[in-house]
């Protein structure tokens, strides 16, 4: 097996450091080890008491206080052995999270943390980064339970694009027991009407279920397909779909077709990593 070099960016809230709990439920099927990183852009404590300046000894002990604090909430949930030193840096969060993860094979973050005027907000911060970084993208957020990931929800909209995301399904495919449901949405707006819902419907199942033997063969019983002709927007689609179906973990592209006709996915995974009660899994192509 490939040994995993895993990143978690962290604020070091309790909502950030969940990011850590997920890092593991991966680690376990990867290997590897999980470093930590947290990224200061003000001269602000974690306890919150903002200081009007910085000295050399205020920020190296800011920075020790910071490096502490990353391992005692890793080891929370991974063994000592497997966690490596901490990452920490001045900088724009989003851009200095993107810049350290060019080394990694995943990143793994919460999309919320600390709220405020003067606060890390981690969901615009994991927006911004699964928009920018190449590594693939881990996240997760307060709402999530992590828990082995049994069964797993792939998106596609047929495009080159999205199929970057069937990297990481193969190896998930390869390396544990799950089942997928490969998801696509079709919405009625731009289909016809609903009088050829039904029509629409059988039409673009059978090409999903071609889509499904072409890119999966030989896991085809793993793999099964779900057509949702909706009038809803995808994103809201895909959320409804959710609250109907028990997922561990949800693997979408942020880049898909544009257009008039088509699934525009950098739009429809930036409002799915900010509402899906799993994890989710996103692949930059």
């Amino acid at each position: 097996m490939h040994y995993q070099k895993i990143l978690v960016a962290t604020d070091l809230s309790e909502n950030g450091n969940r990011a850590f709990a997920v890092a593991e439920q991966y680690r376990n099927i990867a290997g590897g080890v999980i470093t930590p990183a947290h990224a200061l852009n003000e001269p602000v404590w974690p306890e919150g008491i903002r200081l009007p300046s910085l000295d050399d000894a205020a920020t190296k002990k800011l920075m020790e206080f910071s490096y502490r604090k990353c391992r005692e909430a890793a080891e929370k949930h991974t063994p000592a052995e497997f966690v490596d030193q901490p990452y920490i840096s001045y900088g724009d969060p989003a851009r200095t999270i993107v810049g350290v993860s060019a080394g990694y094979d995943i990143l793994v973050m919460s999309t919320h943390g600390r709220t405020g005027f003067r606060k890390f907000v981690m969901g615009s911060v994991a927006s911004k980064v699964c928009r920018m970084s190449k590594a693939p993208v881990l996240v997760t957020s307060p709402e999530d339970s992590p828990r082995p990931f049994k069964r797993i929800l792939l998106t596609t909209d047929f495009s080159d694009e999205s199929c970057k995301a069937f990297d990481k399904a193969h190896w998930l495919l390869q390396n544990t027991d799950a089942v997928f449901t490969l998801l696509h949405v079709l919405s009625i707006e731009y289909a016809g009407g609903l009088a050829d819902k039904e029509e629409l419907y059988v039409t673009v199942a059978d090409r999903l279920n071609r889509f499904r033997d072409e890119h999966f063969a030989g896991f085809a019983e793993r793999v099964q397909t779900h057509v949702i002709v909706s009038g809803n927007s995808v994103h809201r689609a895909i959320s409804k779909h959710l609250s109907a179906d028990k997922y561990d973990l949800i693997i979408i592209s942020t880049a898909g077709r544009t257009g008039m006709d088509y699934v525009v996915l950098g739009s429809t995974a930036a409002h799915i990593i900010q509402t899906a009660p799993v994890p989710v899994l996103t692949v930059r192509p």
